[in-house]
């Protein structure tokens, strides 16, 4: 699974993910994060994918303010080294082979539940480029896709039995920055339907942001279920994130 970050909703209906103090890991200030680089399956569903097996960069900021970064080579793991301890931390996969089906990626994943050595255990996702393609191509009204801008592929989430993620359908998104809105639909896409389906997907289309650490852009939600996250977005990049609801 991945889409392991899980973000703070300031308006009321989100959660802010696992709890960092839980369970006997290390006290230190610091952790590692260590795992796999996967470049996702086009399934409509941002959740599942094989292992990326191009090289890449990975790129986060330290507990002290300072760049961070390992190289993926295809081979697991990577270890992004001297992150802050129980918080979110935002994570850039770069993908390095030009012409390659595998885009930018932008993840936030939450650094709770270290191990006695301080090591954080997550995949990082790669979203394909093709796929975005494919969901301004499925658009109603034509827009074509700003290479400056961001896109923001939103994993809506319920909280299920223990501590499971259930896709959370019925949901209307909002980003007045956002050129436009897609939403997961029957295993493809849709700018005409107004609310998440069974998959929780809502695809913020050219939304402006930066360079590196990128913007924070504000996202509202309605329906089944009320709240509103910040999440970030850089330029270029496809932010990949999953916020609970």
């Amino acid at each position: 699974m991945v889409g392991v970050g899980l973000p703070t909703s300031p308006g009321g209906g989100g959660d802010s993910g696992e709890n960092p103090g839980a369970g006997g890991e290390s006290s230190s200030k610091t952790v590692s994060l260590t795992g796999n680089v996967q470049l996702l399956f086009d399934n409509g569903r941002f959740d599942t994918g094989e292992l990326l097996t191009d090289a890449a960069t990975i790129k986060s900021t330290r507990a002290d303010g300072r760049p961070t970064s390992d190289t993926w080579t295809g081979t697991p793991p990577f270890t992004v080294e001297d992150l802050p301890a129980q918080t979110t931390v935002w994570l850039l996969v770069t993908p390095q082979t030009a012409g390659a089906d595998a885009a930018v990626t932008l993840e936030p994943v939450v650094t709770g539940g270290a191990n006695a050595k301080g090591f954080v255990t997550a995949d990082l996702g790669v979203v394909r480029e093709s796929t975005i393609d494919t969901i301004f191509d499925l658009l109603s009204v034509p827009l074509q896709r700003d290479t400056r801008a961001a896109q923001v592929v939103l994993l809506l989430r319920a909280r299920g039995a223990g501590s499971g993620l259930t896709p959370r359908a019925g949901v209307t998104v909002k980003a007045t920055s956002a050129g436009g809105i897609s939403y997961g639909a029957s295993g493809s896409y849709s700018d005409v339907a107004t609310a998440t389906d069974a998959t929780g997907v809502a695809v913020l289309l050219n939304v402006p942001a930066g360079g590196w650490p990128g913007s924070l852009v504000s996202v509202q939600f309605s329906g089944a279920k009320s709240g509103g996250a910040e999440v970030r977005a850089i330029g270029g990049a496809v932010s990949l994130v999953t916020v609970v609801l």
